[in-house]
């Protein structure tokens, strides 16, 4: 019997009243019943107490949990900048495909999200990484920000807004090899 359906058995019988016996066979299997096997050392259940099914921890114990999801980390403390694309540099992409990366100082908290805001609306949000890559970025003018925020939205920094330019070759446009002849 597996264990979840040995948990549902303990379920069912502890609503009669029933007594129920776990017992473990020689390859370590835990087993519910409720008549004890002859010859098995077995063990009452109390079914006033939920039984622990399984042998992995359901929870764990963690020092300082706001720590771990950045809510202890104020504003003042945090700062965020972006490395690349530098201010007012021109990118030549044809695919669009551009790279932002970014630094916390002095660190990130343990756990947070960044939100990439490009030309004033929210584009990105991934989580615990400072590289975001876009794809297919249309050409020209744009203008990024970075916020770093914990993992309950909180604003933590803001980074300056850079102006970038991106340059993309157009599929239609003419190709020009030389100067025109004139014709007279």
């Amino acid at each position: 019997m597996s264990r979840y359906a040995g948990f549902l058995l303990l379920i069912c019988l502890s609503a009669q009243g029933a007594k129920i016996y776990s017992w473990i066979d020689s390859r370590g299997i835990t087993h519910y019943t409720s008549t004890p096997p002859a010859g098995q050392q077995t063990q009452e259940i109390d079914l006033r107490v939920a039984p622990l099914v399984g042998t992995s921890t359901h929870s764990v114990q963690v020092d300082n949990y706001n720590h771990l999801i950045g809510a202890d980390v104020r504003q003042a403390e945090l700062a965020i900048s972006l490395l690349s694309p530098e201010p007012d540099s021109t990118l030549r992409d044809n695919t669009g495909n551009i790279v932002f990366e970014a630094q916390v100082t002095p660190v990130p908290p343990p756990q947070f999200d960044l939100r990439l805001l490009l030309d004033g609306k929210e584009r990105v949000r991934i989580h615990n990484t400072l590289i975001i890559r876009l794809e297919n970025l249309d050409r020209g003018t744009h203008r990024v920000q970075l916020e770093l925020l914990a993992k309950d939205g909180t604003i933590l920094a803001k980074s300056e807004v850079v102006t970038f330019y991106l340059h993309r070759t157009r599929a239609n446009q003419a190709a020009t090899l030389g100067p025109t002849p004139h014709k007279g």
